[in-house]
């Protein structure tokens, strides 16, 4: 068999290593491709590396197809990791194959440089990914033949279709609070989020949520922050606060009810005979009394917005209206009105979008018999009085 060795840290890996992967798979005709994360690299400080246990996983959501095979060798051997130690581990117990190492074109340049380079040499043929843009292809012929030594049949310089994506983009991405499930994919996405793998904004919030929310509830707050971010952008308010809003407005939702009336009675509010009928309403109450009393989060305006982000109320200001709107349209909603949602809150402005809710919510309340808060008839009132003048 031929067999290609495509080592690093992936942290995280990312769509650019897989079509790298897929590339040079045809290009060297290759029947199996080992994908084996690092340990510790040996010319990284490796300061922002994801646990060996998470890179593993998220390797084999990367790499599903059946010729692919993540192994944990290096991360189970722990140390530096030397592709020298991989090789002779790999020979044990594929004696009969031909080895292929597959590395960038960066990484030839500096072959010369590699633990034991020319035991390595020994035991493979080099599988160098390339552009022709960026890297002249004579340059590494003559590197390879004249520093390194290699025969011409020792070596498969492969110009691939590139991807622009690195882990440091990724990476980057991620530690501002952006979506990067274009990069990695949605699968890989929500497991980073799901893990706080990579440092982002309000980490320390995060990682309260992740203890008081389950899965679902904890990635919908993830993605109402970032909604609201991209809303308080287009409307020319504070994205920062929005971002941190939207972030906690569920904080109380998984909480049973006890523990829900006891948070808002410490933040001394008392239920009108509405909201004790509907214990859907209370997490929204609870969420705004915790963060006053436990958090000591005193913003009047990210308070409210919390409190009122079900309900709504009349005279909304623009950033309640943000976190309101946020919910509905975060990115796992799939209602069936959610893209009408987004297309309104984008192009045709926060009260269009509010109001549309509005119109949805009570239809379906009454609908199904269900009490409406007096704040939502007065914000639908509000919302309709002020579009007719």
């Amino acid at each position: 068999m031929r067999i290609g060795i495509f080592g690093g840290t992936f942290n995280p890996p990312h769509k650019g290593h897989k079509n790298l992967a897929l590339e040079i798979k045809e290009k060297a005709r290759l029947d199996r491709i080992y994908i084996i994360p690092t340990f510790t690299p040996p010319h990284k400080e490796g300061k922002e590396l994801a646990s060996g246990e998470h890179r593993i996983k998220m390797c084999e959501m990367m790499f599903t197809e059946d010729f692919f095979t993540v192994s944990d060798m290096e991360i189970n051997r722990q140390g530096k990791s030397y592709t020298y130690d991989t090789l002779l581990e790999l020979k044990k117990t594929n004696a009969e194959d031909e080895l292929f190492l597959i590395i960038g074109s960066d990484m030839l340049l500096s072959f010369h440089t590699w633990f034991r380079y020319k035991d390595i040499l020994s035991m493979v043929t080099l599988c160098v990914a390339t552009r022709e843009d960026k890297v002249d292809y004579k340059e590494l012929l003559t590197y390879s033949q004249n520093t390194l030594g290699l025969a011409e049949d020792r070596i498969i310089i492969a110009d691939i279709e590139p991807y622009e994506c690195s882990s440091t983009d990724v990476r980057k991405q991620l530690s501002l609070g952006f979506d990067a499930a274009f990069m990695t994919g949605t699968e890989i996405f929500d497991y980073v989020r799901l893990n706080l793998l990579y440092e982002s904004p309000f980490m320390e919030y995060k990682r309260l949520l992740r203890e008081k929310l389950d899965d679902y509830r904890f990635l919908h707050s993830l993605n109402v922050a970032e909604s609201a971010a991209a809303l308080a952008c287009m409307y020319g308010a504070d994205e920062e606060k929005a971002y941190f809003a939207g972030l906690l407005h569920d904080i109380m939702k998984n909480e049973n009810d006890e523990e829900m009336l006891k948070c808002i009675g410490k933040g001394g509010i008392i239920l009108s005979r509405t909201e004790k009928f509907n214990p859907k309403l209370w997490h929204a109450i609870a969420g705004e009394c915790y963060l006053r009393t436990e958090l000591g989060i005193a913003d009047k305006e990210i308070l409210s917005s919390v409190r009122y982000h079900t309900t709504g109320k009349a005279d909304m200001t623009l950033f309640e209206k943000i976190i309101y709107v946020a919910d509905y349209i975060s990115a796992e909603r799939n209602y069936p009105d959610v893209g009408t949602m987004r297309y309104l809150s984008a192009e045709k402005g926060l009260d269009e979008a509010c109001l549309y809710s509005l119109q949805y919510t009570l239809k379906n309340l009454s609908a199904k018999e269900t009490v409406i808060h007096p704040d939502s008839l007065a914000f639908y009132n509000d919302l309709i009085i002020k579009m007719k003048q």
